[in-house]
């Protein structure tokens, strides 16, 4: 008789070989043969079969993902309990406005005082229109939206990382957009004009392109030139009579050319027109927590350990205020949990799903926000929302607010958001010293006005300090994808992982979270249906 211990491959080891040999897209193929794939981009919860009445469910963390599991399973008759370290619910989604405390880490605690019941999102802070999952639940739970301008034609690009003339100044977007683009056209014209492009072009293709670039009027028709334009814009705007104005001269390519801030195109869910919950981003996770039963909510208990059987899985949990221990029973757990916090609680886990749990790297980040009296990028500037971007290490951007337009009292900027190694350097700062930095980054976009009208009213927040989070999000390698990642999709005996960890190609963002909670509910669903 054959000794099938010897001869029977188990599911993840047949998910780990196919993803070695074949990648992630063979591995999800087979995933989707056992209705186990990772979520796509779904426009509603998945529909469950089985009724879930009588049985326990705990659910490990209260960011979104874990109130999503909550809300979607007790509509299924689920007993949910949800289990947080923290005084309050939301995670990483979490708005500072005035009264917000913030502590790290080995450093300080921090109070916000802005004025005006104005705010700073210093977790997620926009939505692109294909995120359906995170509009789903606005609708749904009936959070207002309102526009998110993430391009603003007027905001800045500066560098400090080159040579040239442009070297240190802020320049317009729009200005070195429409440059690039007008010198790139006048190039491409030329070359078509001279013959360069017979080997790739027919020669009707050739003078549809070359009608094309004339078409966009940045060059000259005849000489094919690229000059002064209206796409541009006007150095001095023409008024009346004989006021004719005067349009503003481009850059030269080769200072241009020296320029790399700006030159990377935005990924398809970073659309210039994007949306935001009116009043704070932190409105989408309140709305969450109000269609809960407060009762289910176990705040100020840190997990410490979890430990399972074929039965069901005991979740030892701390009382952080008096450091007593207690055991929470259930038949299952999801856990929404970070992976770098979940990578330090006393697990049975097997040593594939630690390890997979383990792959990711973790992705430190820091915000920072600024109270400004006055605005004068509006004012002075025209600048409507939209973000300046620098190559100075530990900035990378200042966002400006996308509410309030023309207000007289002032607002709140995002003035540094770092990430990755530079996120490591500010965070190690004191507190004052990250915003100084922040200040001074400020100033040089708008010399002579970011410190005159600063109020003094500033936050930050490094979120790979915080205790019960320990990264903003966590990175997957193609290798760690297609070698580790199986084993977490699969889950374990009698506990299952959701949370931004679970959707490998969109960190940070809000849908990964609420869609890795949908697979995970989905893949309970299925469990259940088995027994």
């Amino acid at each position: 008789m054959t000794d099938q211990s010897k001869s029977t491959i188990t599911k993840r080891d047949f998910l780990q070989s196919v993803g070695m040999v074949g990648g992630t897209a063979a591995m999800l193929t087979a995933l989707n043969g056992w209705d186990m794939s990772i979520a796509a981009t779904m426009k509603e919860p998945p529909k469950m079969t089985m009724d879930g009445s009588g049985k326990k469910l705990l659910i490990l963390g209260s960011g979104l993902a874990g109130m999503v599991t909550a809300i979607e399973m007790r509509k299924k008759g689920y007993d949910c309990t949800i289990i947080e370290a923290q005084d309050r619910s939301g995670g990483r989604c979490m708005t500072a406005r005035k009264g917000t405390i913030i502590k790290e880490e080995g450093g300080e605690t921090q109070v916000c005082n802005f004025e005006d019941n104005q705010y700073l999102n210093v977790g997620p802070w926009r939505i692109p229109a294909e995120h359906h999952s995170t509009l789903y639940y606005c609708r749904t739970l009936g959070v207002e939206l309102e526009p998110f301008i993430n391009k603003a034609a007027q905001a800045y690009y500066l560098s400090e990382n080159m040579e040239g003339t442009l070297k240190g100044k802020p320049i317009k977007q729009i200005h070195a957009d429409v440059d690039r683009a007008g010198n790139i056209s006048e190039l491409l014209a030329k070359c078509v004009n001279d013959g360069a492009l017979e080997q790739h072009l027919t020669k009707e293709d050739q003078e549809k392109l070359l009608e094309h670039l004339k078409s966009t009027g940045l060059i000259n028709r005849r000489e094919l030139n690229y000059r002064a334009n209206l796409a541009r814009g006007w150095e001095d705007y023409p008024s009346v009579g004989m006021d004719f104005g005067k349009l503003s001269d481009p850059y030269k390519l080769q200072d241009l050319l020296a320029m790399k801030v700006g030159s990377l195109y935005e990924t398809a869910d970073h659309p210039p027109l994007m949306f935001q919950a009116v009043g704070g981003m932190d409105r989408i996770a309140k709305a969450m927590q109000e269609a809960l039963p407060k009762n289910i909510f176990r705040y100020n208990s840190e997990v410490t350990q979890i430990t399972q059987s074929d039965d069901g899985v005991i979740v030892t949990v701390k009382d952080t205020a008096t450091d007593k221990l207690s055991e929470l029973t259930a038949d299952y757990c999801i856990s929404c949990l970070p992976f770098p916090l979940l990578n330090k609680i006393q697990t049975d886990f097997s040593q594939e799903v630690i390890d997979g749990l383990k792959a990711p790297a973790s992705g430190p980040t820091v915000k920072i926000g600024h109270q400004l009296s006055k605005r004068f990028w509006e004012q002075e500037e025209m600048i409507f929302g939209g973000v300046s971007q620098t190559d100075i290490s530990g900035h990378e951007a200042t966002s400006y607010p996308s509410s309030e337009f023309h207000s007289n009292k002032g607002g709140v900027l995002l003035t540094a958001y770092p990430k990755g190694g530079p996120a490591v350097s500010v965070g190690n700062l004191g507190v004052a010293q990250r915003h100084e930095f922040a200040l001074s980054v400020g100033e040089k976009l708008h010399p002579g006005k970011f410190k005159k009208y600063f109020n003094g009213n500033a936050v930050s927040v490094a979120w790979h300090k915080q205790k019960y989070h320990l990264s903003g999000w966590v990175f997957w390698s193609k290798r760690n994808r297609e070698r580790k990642l199986a084993a977490l999709v699969e889950g374990e005996k009698r506990v299952i992982f959701a949370g931004n960890g679970m959707a490998p190609f969109h960190p940070g963002w809000m849908f990964a979270a609420i869609e890795s909670a949908w697979r995970a509910m989905d893949q309970l669903d299925k469990r259940v249906g088995k027994i």
